[in-house]
């Protein structure tokens, strides 16, 4: 209640509210109370102007029809009009001669009788000239109000010595039943008091009465305005209002980064043109949130890429110095014996071999942590060609043979390739990579291989791809270790010495360059070994992209 208390539409009906119904009540108040002044005013100038046209046509008519006496008709028309009752009144000396109709029917000589009357408790020296008929309560209405006006100085000079055509308000007593109009213009007048003139007297109790149920209707019609203006405000706020509304739905859609809706509106007032401007600033945000979106997401990357970089350089480090210190050491005991003269013949011998072969560690060591952080960098190019699989394999065979051999583990190798081949299995990647894959592979499986056991190289073509094998004898890798062998430096057993348990880089130089080609790979525990598999593109069909390099 409180927030529609405040709302624009609340006030917005309420002020309109408030204003109309303050006007229609204003306007009906004024209405009823100034209703009979205002018929009054409107009264005195339309009985005034007939009056004034009733005289030239009556004086008109005197002169073209001299000695014609009577009421002419239109004496009746201006009875029935106004309500009012008419007479001729003959001024002379102390005598007042009056004369009126009957309702419009003309008097004549023979048909009128001369009355004398009485106005309060004294005889008025007026005579009536009355049409048969009761006429008598019109006669002494008229005579109060002719007396009323000879009493009145300025009235009776105005007319009889200045000729003008008085209308003026008289109260006889009763209250609103004794208000009278009375009217006055001289036909003929000597400037003495004497002559001729048209007497007219119209009773205000109609308009009055009137006046009293105008009053009374002003409460029924402002009844049934409070209704209606009620209804006309709540819809006029409604309407004024409901654009509003719904600028301010948008605009909490924009508040909440929802940039989707417009309202599309094609309005040339005001509200259209902030329509339009919100619309417009929808449109702008929206562009300038998916900018900022994708440079923050860009932004994202790049960090996320310098702290792979920097872990990748603490890494590289940590690794080389705890892979380097050993030989370092061993190759500056050695070096300090050489140089002290310490024994003779076979056993400086021994020294230099062993300085030399932890020279050869540690530069192999060096070359796969270059090649490792040459790959993860995401700079390296693959130069992808089409080889013979099989070729590749024996070649790895080979290598693996040979580590066997200086091993002393008594290890076979075998290859293993479909038989018979259709045509020479191919792949399309790039080979040197690919070769040094196989050759840590093979490598770890020697390394790994059981006393007397074998390794197993071969291929198999699987939905478009060539999935690579290396399998060898020997104990299972831990379930909880098969995702982390992949890692830097990780070595399954910490215990192995130096000469059988590797630098622990081969396997992530592996994953590096597999995933460069976008190959699946993976290790997987078999009933008595251990097998690694991977995948590499058929170069079948692929002749038209052999020449192309892409870069990881």
């Amino acid at each position: 209640m409180t927030k529609l208390r405040h709302s624009i539409a609340f006030r917005l009906f309420a002020v309109t509210f408030a204003a109309m119904l303050l006007f229609v009540g204003i306007l009906l108040l004024a209405l009823a109370g100034g209703f009979s002044s205002f018929y009054e005013r409107q009264q005195k100038k339309d009985i005034a102007s007939d009056l004034n046209k009733i005289r030239d046509r009556y004086a008109n008519a005197a002169q073209l029809f001299p000695g014609k006496g009577g009421f002419p008709p239109y004496f009746g028309q201006f009875e029935d009009e106004y309500s009012a009752t008419l007479a001729l009144v003959t001024l002379q000396g102390g005598l007042t001669q009056i004369m009126i109709g009957g309702g419009g029917a003309p008097a004549s000589g023979a048909g009128a009788q001369s009355v004398p009357l009485k106005i309060g408790n004294r005889d008025s020296a007026s005579v009536f000239v009355l049409p048969k008929g009761p006429n008598m309560d019109r006669a002494e209405r008229l005579g109060t109000a002719l007396e009323s006006w000879r009493q009145d100085a300025g009235a009776f000079s105005g007319v009889m010595r200045d000729g003008k055509t008085l209308v003026y308000r008289a109260d006889t007593g009763g209250g609103a039943a004794g208000a009278l109009l009375i009217a006055v213009t001289a036909l003929t007048a000597d400037g003495a008091g004497n002559g001729q003139v048209l007497f007219a007297l119209s009773s205000l109790q109609p308009v009055t009465h009137a006046s009293s149920v105008f009053r009374d209707l002003s409460l029924y019609v402002f009844a049934f305005a409070f209704v209606v203006v009620g209804l006309l405000a709540v819809g006029y706020a409604a309407l004024v209002t409901r654009p509003l509304r719904r600028l301010n739905g948008i605009a909490g859609r924009l508040a909440s980064l929802d940039f989707s809706t417009r309202s599309g509106w094609k309005r040339k007032d005001e509200i259209g043109e902030l329509s339009r401007t919100f619309d417009f600033l929808a449109d702008n945000l929206q562009g300038t949130l998916a900018e900022l979106t994708s440079a923050n997401e860009k932004l994202k990357r790049d960090i996320e890429n310098e702290k792979r970089l920097e872990r990748m350089r603490r890494e590289f480090v940590a690794g080389v110095s705890h892979e380097l210190k050993t030989p370092l050491s061993l190759i500056g005991g050695y070096a300090e014996g050489l140089r002290d003269n310490i024994g003779s013949g076979a056993k400086r011998e021994k020294y230099a071999e062993v300085i030399l072969e932890e020279t050869r560690r540690m530069a192999s060591i060096v070359g796969d942590m270059l090649d490792l952080s040459q790959l993860e960098s995401g700079r390296y190019s693959l130069k992808r060609e089409a080889f013979d699989v099989a070729e590749l394999l024996n070649e790895a065979a080979d290598r693996a043979e040979a580590y066997a051999a200086g091993s002393g583990k008594g290890v076979r190798v075998n290859v293993r390739l479909p038989e018979p081949p259709a045509k020479p299995p191919r792949a399309y990647a790039d080979r040197l990579r690919i070769g040094q894959v196989l050759t840590n592979l093979a490598t770890n499986a020697v390394r790994h291989a059981a006393e007397g056991g074998a390794i197993e190289f071969s291929a198999a073509p699987e939905g478009g791809r060539w999935t690579i094998y290396v399998r060898n004898d020997g104990e299972p890798i831990p379930e909880e270790e098969l995702t982390r062998i992949w890692g830097q430096f990780y070595r399954i057993d910490r215990s192995r010495s130096r000469d059988s348990g590797g630098t622990g880089i081969g396997l992530a130089i592996v994953r590096q360059i597999l995933e460069l080609h976008g190959s699946r790979y993976g290790v997987r525990n078999e009933p008595g070994g251990v097998v690694f598999a991977f995948t590499l593109q058929t170069a079948d069909g692929d002749a038209g992209v052999r020449n192309e390099e892409r870069t990881g």
